[in-house]
């Protein structure tokens, strides 16, 4: 397993660096446990570098995962390990360290006193392009229920940053929310989810500010884009899309009748088409 602890050494140039890690991966395995300090503490991310990289510049991906669970869970929830394979990305699956009401192993989603995860997100993003070539206008966020909320935050905060995000099972729009330009969202949500429930409810977890319905309204709001979307409908999904917003970007929601508080089967491979469509 690769280990670079990129807080306590100096690193070289980026082609340095890109060409170093490709001769190490080379004879490596292509995911290793990575620390970087953010915010004066140490922070743990897993970095998955695809299969046959060679110092290219590659699109990256962020990927964090529920709260309670741990990197590895988010990489074989997901798969996205094999996709960025198959495809040609690198992944980062940052580890949680914000505590709330569950659990210390979430994310700060909502803008409470203690771990600044917006910075962490920024400091993972410096710390893979001190190691790898990547893609400064192909950087793209997405997650699971935490993560997905942590995800939302991050399409608001980081716009700039992040050419589009997929937050699943955890749309929402962040309190204060002032994004930088209008950025391109797919999201997942089950009808039937009884953690982040579809509709705001009285026994709705704390942390859940709103419902599905009304995040997505209020980002269409932002996003600028027209009232009406275009409905598909298949076998128990409904998906809902936006096009026409401003500066390009688009809206994509997959509403899922009987769908529960998972990661869809299909989610993965969809996430990747959407963002392989958008650049900054």
């Amino acid at each position: 397993m690769i280990s670079i602890r990129s807080a306590r050494h100096a690193w070289p140039a980026p082609a340095l660096a890109a060409a170093l890690w490709s001769l190490a991966a080379a004879a490596q395995p292509a995911t290793g446990l990575q620390t970087v300090v953010s915010g004066g503490t140490e922070r743990n991310y897993l970095l998955h570098v695809p299969e046959g990289y060679r110092g290219d510049p590659v699109p990256l991906v962020l990927n964090f995962h529920g709260s309670g669970g741990v990197p590895e869970n988010q990489l074989v929830t997901s798969h996205f390990d094999e996709l960025a394979d198959r495809e040609g990305f690198a992944v980062a699956f940052p580890a949680g360290a914000f505590t709330n009401s569950l659990t210390a192993r979430s994310w700060n989603a909502n803008v409470e006193p203690g771990v600044d995860d917006v910075q962490f997100a920024r400091d993972v993003i410096a710390d893979v392009a001190a190691k790898l070539s990547i893609d400064s206008g192909r950087i793209y966020v997405t997650g699971f229920s935490g993560g997905g909320r942590m995800s939302s935050r991050l399409a608001c905060e980081l716009a700039d940053t992040l050419a589009a995000a997929a937050p699943v099972a955890g749309l929402q729009y962040p309190d204060g929310c002032r994004s930088a330009r209008p950025i391109s969202l797919m999201s997942f949500h089950g009808k039937a989810d009884q953690v982040n429930q579809y509709e705001l409810s009285d026994d709705s977890r704390p942390y859940w500010r709103m419902g599905i319905e009304t995040a997505v309204e209020r980002w269409r709001e932002a996003i600028g884009c027209p009232e009406d979307p275009d409905i598909t409908a298949g076998p128990g999904v409904e998906v809902r899309h936006w096009t026409g917003c401003s500066a390009g970007a688009e809206i994509e929601l997959h509403v899922i009748e009987d769908g529960g508080h998972v990661w869809p089967e299909t989610a993965s491979e969809l996430i990747w088409a959407f963002f392989d469509r958008h650049s900054l």
